[in-house]
């Protein structure tokens, strides 16, 4: 359970104990049925249930395949390998020095004697004595790896083996005991890190992902981004789901309340509120899709389109040389897809001036008072006309315009920046770069329009 949790799966305590209940009922006998058992009563969705199915298997399985196909590849050696490590321990036994290190320890004398059990027990007791939880990136394996040799007693041997001379041919036969002991660690640790630091190596990616600039993210994160977005595009409508009722009663109607108790002696069985007809907001999000903007356009228009179930009435329009609207795209083709179309169509040299005239004829009639006006953009109009008096104009006419710009605000108004002139009619204007400032925005913008 603990390495479902570092996966992701929400675990909470009455399900672990309905898991535990389910494996003291089905027993230990079939792996199968205890797999599938705990799948069941852990996970929520179809995706839970493979990473619940994975981590048993990971967990349980793994190491049951390892030993079984180390024992396979043993068995047709087994003789060779007895005798090896026959004469092995003859050799050892034949100076004082490595004698008495071998009768000190009982790992190698597992070793020797081929015994796996004993060396798994002896590895597991000294793998007890680290903070495992501490292991959370792949360069630690090495000190850890040299903390386990060290718990194991491997000490006393690097000691022993600059005592011995050269020729002694027990300072070889130490020497293969120690490459023994080594690979035995190293493997130990590589099963500790996949257990205990793959969740937190994906939380860890999950939040510089989270830092990093969209246009920097490597096409190779692109898949785990896009889960981000969608656990992100969970978590608002979880969070905006729900309102409260009392919002939606309106406020009491002392007069009509009043004179409807007259015929009660002033009791007043029947009261009544007055409620203001509320016009459904909307939402009108104009992304540049020019080359530069590109990977941000994309990430705010996915998460709009996840965003559906709590948003009110969004409509999209993509810009660059032409504007244009791609709210039907999203409803003809997945999100991917349409977003590649939108950049396709209208991607090119971003001119402002035009693309606002263009909105305006398109979408300008469509503009009230419950309208907000999300503008992403660098706002750099490779110095051509800016048309500024047409955003007044719509700004007059919306109840408010939002512009998200991924630029640094030190580079607002510099070059072919009109940043600073839009700015001014601009209700908000926010710097917008990294997935982090994405979420803030979209989830203040949610409050606002709900």
């Amino acid at each position: 359970m603990h390495l479902a949790r570092q996966q992701g799966v929400r675990i909470s305590p009455a399900e672990s104990m309905d898991a535990l209940q389910a494996a003291q009922a089905v027993g230990l006998d079939s792996p199968n049925l205890l797999r599938e058992s705990m799948a069941m009563t852990l996970a929520k969705t179809i995706e839970e249930e493979a990473i619940c199915k994975a981590c048993f298997d990971q967990f349980f399985l793994q190491q049951t395949s390892d030993g079984q196909t180390e024992h396979n590849a043993s068995s047709s050696e087994d003789k060779t390998t007895l005798d090896d490590q026959q004469q092995l321990a003859e050799v050892l036994a034949s100076d004082e020095k490595t004698q008495e290190l071998v009768d000190q320890s009982d790992f190698i004398q597992a070793l020797l004697q081929q015994d796996q059990a004993e060396v798994d027990a002896q590895m597991a007791e000294a793998l007890g004595t680290l903070p495992l939880k501490q292991l959370s990136f792949f360069t630690q394996k090495g000190l850890f790896t040299r903390r386990l040799l060290d718990a194991l007693g491997e000490a006393p041997i690097r000691q022993t083996l600059a005592e011995l001379a050269e020729d002694n041919p027990a300072k070889h036969a130490l020497k293969d005991v120690q490459e023994a002991m080594q690979a035995q660690a190293k493997q130990a640790i590589e099963r500790a890190f996949e257990l205990n630091a793959a969740g937190q190596h994906d939380q860890l990616m999950a939040e510089l992902l989270r830092k990093t600039k969209l246009s920097a993210v490597e096409r190779r994160h692109a898949e785990r981004l896009q889960g981000l977005i969608q656990k992100l595009a969970r978590k608002l409508t979880q969070k905006h789901r729900k309102r409260p009722k009392k919002t939606r009663r309106g406020q009491l109607h002392m007069i009509k309340t009043l004179r409807r108790g007259i015929a009660n002696d002033g009791v007043m069985f029947d009261t009544f509120w007055r409620r203001t007809e509320r016009r459904k907001p909307q939402i009108m999000a104009v992304c540049d899709v020019s080359g530069s903007v590109s990977a941000y356009a994309k990430f705010l228009l996915m998460l709009l389109y996840y965003l559906q179930d709590v948003l009110p009435r969004t409509r999209s329009f993509a810009f660059a040389h032409d504007l244009g609207e791609i709210t039907s795209l999203f409803q003809q083709h997945p999100v991917e897809k349409a977003i590649e179309i939108a950049n396709w169509r209208y991607g090119g040299a971003t001119d402002y001036g035009s693309s606002l005239d263009k909105f305006w004829d398109i979408a300008g009639q469509d503009i009230t008072k419950q309208t907000t006006v999300i503008i992403l953009g660098d706002a750099r109009n490779n110095y051509g006309d800016h048309r500024f008096e047409r955003l007044l104009e719509i700004s007059e006419r919306c109840r408010r315009i939002i512009w998200l710009n991924p630029e640094g605000k030190n580079q607002w108004g510099s070059g072919d920046s009109e940043m600073l002139r839009y700015q001014r009619v601009c209700h908000l204007a926010h710097e917008c770069n990294t997935l982090g400032q994405l979420e803030t925005i979209v989830d203040n913008l949610i409050t606002l329009v709900r």
